[in-house]
């Protein structure tokens, strides 16, 4: 009788330690890949230990896990890193927003090396073996290469074609973001410098989209237009040249830098041209006024004689000094008149309605206010010496 007690506790307990056995081994059972340990790839079926051809319905199950394809791109990318998949690698690992989903997962970032530029290097090997590659992808039965997340970015340059565009684009005119890739020729087809190719394709096209070149680039835009590649706005955006009269902000004016942006950037543009074109009036006034008293200091008069009016005083070397001083600042007067007619020019041709305008009105306002003062001047120089303007 004084064994029951003991017996019971035995009982309960080893009840106890079976069903937390048994717990165990269920939870275990449902979560296999938390045993399996972080980052770990899952074995691949039997049936197809390493895919051999994209059309084997023996690997129709096969999948290449995130981490093997991570791997992959990051050892092409190691090679070459100036591809347009590597590019993209780089964004979806910076800046995520600036790559629509699902063209951020890994293997669709393998695929935009593997699939249409590089399947026949190395790292690409397994991908082109159980997806293919653009010429036999259609044959392929592997269930992961039909998901979207594998698909690679519609209508994505390859580097052949990336460096060609940016050569040609760069030697038929020269732009902001040629500077960045050596390219030897226009047969090659990668750039010697591994620069980024599909940055600086996208950075040329922004900037000239009607550019026979840039057909690549609108094509994938036309199919994908979420992409960084594609969308203007950010402030390394260069300004769309266009060549006809058109409303907008952002232009070039005179200088790489001076892109107005914002609404009082513009504002500030729009004033500094009037002003300009104020100023260049009243140069010519104050050249003029110059002329005037210079001839008056200059010349002899002679009675009745209207060819001595003509005439200056005496070869004398203080003259002589004196005419070369004359002539040092025509010479400087008339850098600085050309100048500015040459900058308001360039200005006018940025074919910007606004800031086309800012010169019309700045020169009109000009001659509005100075025209008196030249006039006054050159009826000076007629009326007291009988000589021209010569500026």
């Amino acid at each position: 009788m004084s064994l029951r007690p003991s017996s019971s506790i035995v009982l309960v307990f080893a009840a106890l330690v079976l069903a937390l056995l048994a717990l165990a081994t269920s939870v275990a059972a449902q979560s296999p890949p938390a045993a399996a340990g972080a980052g770990a790839c899952p074995a691949p079926p039997a049936s197809c230990p390493a895919p051999t051809n994209p059309a084997d319905p023996a690997c129709a199950g096969f999948r290449m896990c995130d981490a093997d394809a991570t791997a992959a791109t990051t050892n092409l990318c190691s090679q070459m890193p100036g591809m347009p998949g590597c590019s993209v690698s780089s964004l979806c690992a910076s800046s995520p927003s600036s790559i629509p989903s699902p063209y951020c997962s890994p293997m669709s970032v393998l695929a935009n090396i593997c699939s249409a530029d590089m399947p026949t290097m190395s790292a690409c090997k397994t991908y082109v073996n159980q997806c293919g590659s653009a010429a036999n992808a259609s044959t392929s039965v592997n269930a992961q290469c039909k998901e979207a997340s594998s698909a690679a970015i519609p209508g994505f340059p390859t580097s052949k074609s990336a460096t060609q565009n940016v050569y040609s684009i760069c030697h038929e005119m020269s732009m902001p973001g040629c500077e960045a890739c050596t390219i030897s020729s226009s047969t090659s087809s990668y750039p010697s410098n591994s620069c980024d190719l599909m940055g600086t394709y996208a950075l040329l096209c922004k900037a000239m989209p009607d550019m026979s070149q840039c057909a690549d680039w609108k094509a994938m835009c036309a199919a994908t237009p979420g992409l960084s590649y594609c969308s203007a706005g950010s402030a390394a955006d260069p300004p769309v040249m266009r060549m006809f009269f058109h409303t907008g902000l952002a232009d070039y004016v005179l200088f790489e830098s001076w892109v107005p942006r914002t609404s009082g950037q513009y504002f500030g543009t729009w004033v500094a041209i009037f002003i300009l074109g104020v100023f260049y009036e009243g140069w010519h006034a104050i050249i003029a006024t110059c002329e005037a008293k210079y001839l008056r200091t200059t010349t002899k008069p002679a009675d009745g004689n209207s060819e001595a009016n003509l005439m200056p005083n005496g070869a004398t070397p203080s003259r002589i000094g004196d005419r070369i001083k004359h002539a040092l600042l025509r010479f400087v007067a008339k850098a600085v008149t050309v100048t500015i007619a040459y900058s308001l020019m360039l200005v006018a041709m940025t074919f910007n309605v606004g800031l086309f305008f800012a010169v019309v009105v700045g020169l009109a306002t000009g001659s509005a206010i100075f025209t008196d003062v030249t006039r006054a001047a050159l009826t000076a120089a007629l009326t007291n010496e009988g000589e021209e303007l010569c500026c």
